[in-house]
């Protein structure tokens, strides 16, 4: 499994293949997740027409292994404009390869390029993998929501990662 990552906008086409792929990445969080393909389909529209330029597909050899929708004008009502991360997923067998923060850097650079100062996001309470994942990219908890956790941080001027 070696390749680059190569990141482009997603498209319409693409949605099938991203569904699947988002069911396949919430099995044993399914709270966390769509309750089926059609739902997800429906949510991933909805990220598509909600963050035109920062719904972001990665590939490697042509195959696709992640995505991300991040909206560089996102309104929070605590910190302000953000760029607000909606979702990243990696397929399981690509994690810890970089695919996610190649997505994350482009997202950064989003962000960056539409005035932003800081990134956010909900991740689930029970999501502990993907909590310690932010965290060690330099989110911090700053709240919580019944289920959700809301986490921000800085983002990095485009040299600093």
């Amino acid at each position: 499994m070696r390749g680059q990552v190569v990141i482009r906008l997603g498209k319409l086409e693409d949605i099938d293949e991203l569904a699947q792929l988002l069911m396949r990445a919430y099995q044993g969080l399914e709270a966390y997740g769509e309750e089926s393909v059609s739902e997800a389909r429906r949510y991933l529209k909805w990220l598509r027409r909600t963050c035109k330029s920062g719904f972001l597909v990665a590939e490697v050899n042509g195959c696709v292994v992640g995505f991300i929708a991040a909206c560089p004008e996102w309104k929070d009502w605590e910190l302000g404009t953000v760029l607000e991360i909606h979702e990243i997923v990696v397929a399981p067998e690509w994690q810890g390869k970089g695919v996610g923060r190649a997505l994350l850097n482009q997202a950064y650079s989003l962000g960056h390029s539409h005035g932003r100062k800081l990134a956010a996001l909900w991740v689930g309470v029970g999501n502990m993998k993907a909590r310690e994942w932010y965290k060690k990219l330099g989110f911090k908890e700053i709240g919580r929501w019944g289920e959700w956790i809301r986490m921000f941080r800085p983002i990095p001027e485009p040299k600093d990662e």
